[in-house]
């Protein structure tokens, strides 16, 4: 009752069928669920319903993601033979909102962002980086791409396409809500509205069992794999001079009080609505970010007398959320070997994204609010607010001797994975590895040794590197998700019409109606090959035989060949037709 049904194909045959070889993991019994708690079953379970998730469900249900040179679906089924491919998987999601990307929506809602601070080549369709600014095009919406002036030059050397600027332009808020809406509607999938609680493991099949809690009833859901895509999680990072007043009233005749934004926006729906009662008040807000830049602009907006923005350095500007080299498409590849080289990972990607900057239409505001002598907005730089002097006298809060009546922190929050009592569970049970507070995945995201749990997203950032919580590490995850994945979702169609790949298989001329296709076979076909190579030996050396019996001509000497003409330029048929009878004369 607590799943919501989507309209989804039926599967031909059980995804536990299909899979030959993939290596068993340890068959150790967690626990079993307790008895009563309804179960279903799916392939692929994924917890989370952000944009990471939706990129890897797209990137699970993606056939052809190893053939990007091809430009449409039929043409890749022609070409490549793939129409061999049946989909066997199931996903399955579990997520406490009514669908994917809802809490995403709703943070940027509350934070009124206009537009997103990704390019628009970055979105959940991971194998298709043109399909955003596509969707703009097709609904006639380009006018909602803000070209990014960090593009001035060539970012790509994969072709014309990629160096169109459109892709580093910034989509708006709602071009990025409408597209991956669509997206959801196109993807087969089940929805399981609650929040993860525990995952265990069947002893005898190997499957995995995760609860569910939804309105205080459990849940289960049995999956042969588990992808956690949770997002960052962790408490409000709070300088140590202001942690002894956060939270409270600082006196009993005293209103003076300090808080994080993160308070503020669970106050009201937007920041506006969190600063309401500061009309006349001295507020301090602390930060050098975004949330930092909205929080000061929100306060002098709500008529407080005086507003300074202090931050540990001079604000910066920047197209996207983070460093412009790992948008650069000459460059994303050697910036992560490097990242990969690393001995300190974690320390990488601190110094890969050193701190919060603001957007070029905040930073124009902050700047003329500032050099207004109207305005109440103070701008300020120091270094040392670790270090900062913080007393209550008289009733007042006196930061480094200035007297406030409220001091907002807009320092982010920490990213701790393991502050989650799932994460917590999974890693004590499974014997997960951790460093530094993450989990310490493989390069196929493979959280434990042995078992099929993955980790995608911002807690992945150890292998996917300082993007990893942006869009663009979204899509680096999705493809090794699909990869890593694969023979759970798709299989190799063995019965019924001969798919394409038969047709160009260089044996059928013999009438061999199972001849391996050598040198075009995908992973699927090598890995089934394996899986039944005294059937096959034996068809490839009756077609060794067959062939050494075919008289051998000699070869023809090679004339260069002419490039075909275009259709405007080919001649009409009665003088080709004439052109032959005079070289055959001759």
């Amino acid at each position: 009752a607590l799943s919501v049904p989507r309209t989804m194909p039926v599967c031909a045959t059980s995804a536990k069928d299909a899979i030959l070889h993939r290596p068993s993991s340890p068959a150790t019994v967690i626990h079993e669920p307790d008895a009563g708690v309804s179960k279903t079953r799916v392939s692929v379970l994924i917890i989370g319903g952000g944009p990471h998730a939706l990129a890897a469900l797209s990137a699970l249900h993606e056939s052809s993601f190893a053939f990007g040179q091809f430009t449409s679906d039929n043409a890749f089924q022609r070409r490549v033979g793939f129409k061999n491919l049946q989909k066997i998987g199931m996903v399955g999601i579990i997520d406490p909102n009514e669908g994917f990307c809802e809490g995403w929506n709703k943070r940027f809602a509350s934070l009124e962002i206009e537009h997103l601070r990704s390019p628009a080549l970055a979105h959940p369709l991971a194998f298709e980086p043109m399909a955003l600014v596509n969707f703009a095009l097709r609904e006639g919406r380009e006018g909602e791409l803000l070209a990014a002036p960090f593009v001035s030059s060539k970012l790509a050397d994969e072709g014309f396409s990629m160096q169109d600027p459109r892709l580093y332009s910034l989509p708006s808020t709602a071009l990025f809500r409408d597209f991956c809406a669509s997206l959801e509607a196109k993807l087969p999938h089940e929805w399981y509205r609650g929040y993860a609680t525990r995952v265990a493991k069947d002893g005898d099949s190997g499957e995995y069992m995760v609860s569910y809690e939804c309105e205080g009833v459990e849940h289960c859901v049995v999956a042969e794999a588990v992808i956690f895509a949770t997002g960052p999680t962790g408490p409000p990072i709070v300088p140590s001079p202001f942690l002894p007043f956060m939270g409270r009233l600082l006196g009993q005749q005293s209103s003076a009080r300090v808080t994080h934004t993160a308070e503020l926006l669970g106050r009201g729906s937007t920041m506006a609505d969190g600063v309401v009662g500061v009309r006349g008040a001295r507020v301090l807000v602390v930060g050098g970010g975004l949330t930092a830049a909205q929080a000061a602009l929100a306060a002098v907006g709500a008529g407080a007398a005086r507003v300074v923005l202090r931050s540990r350095r001079p604000l910066q500007t920047r197209a996207y959320d983070l460093h412009d080299d790992w948008v650069d498409m000459r460059k994303t590849n050697r910036l992560r070997f490097d990242f990969l080289c690393m001995e300190d990972r974690c320390e990488g990607a601190k110094r890969a994204a050193p701190g919060g900057t603001v957007p070029a239409s905040y930073m124009e505001e902050l700047r003329r609010g500032a050099a207004s002598d109207s305005s109440a907005l103070e701008l300020q730089v120091d270094g040392g607010i670790e270090q900062s002097a913080v007393r209550l006298e008289r009733g007042e809060l006196h930061v480094d001797g200035d007297a406030f009546d409220l001091v907002i922190l807009a320092t982010g929050a920490a990213k701790t994975p393991l502050s989650s009592r799932l994460y917590q569970q999974v890693q004590a049970d499974f014997s997960a590895p951790v460093r530094d507070g993450f989990p310490r995945v493989d390069t196929s995201l493979r959280w434990a040794d042995g078992e099929d749990l993955f980790v995608v997203g911002a807690n992945a950032v150890l292998e996917l590197g300082p993007g990893a919580l942006n869009l663009m590490g979204a899509m680096r995850g999705a493809k090794i998700i699909a990869v890593a994945l694969r023979d759970l979702m798709w299989t190799t169609k063995r019965d019924g019409a001969p798919s394409a790949v038969v047709n160009v298989n260089s044996f059928s001329c013999l009438g061999l109606k199972d001849a391996v296709l050598l040198g075009f076979a995908d992973s699927s076909d090598e890995e089934d090959a394996a899986s039944s190579s005294d059937d096959e030996q034996a068809v490839v050396g009756e077609a060794v035989r067959q062939l050494s019996s075919l008289s051998v001509r000699p070869a023809a000497s090679k004339k260069k060949q002419e490039p075909p003409l275009s259709k405007a330029k080919a001649a009409p048929p009665r003088a080709r037709e004439h052109r032959r009878g005079t070289k055959a004369a001759k």
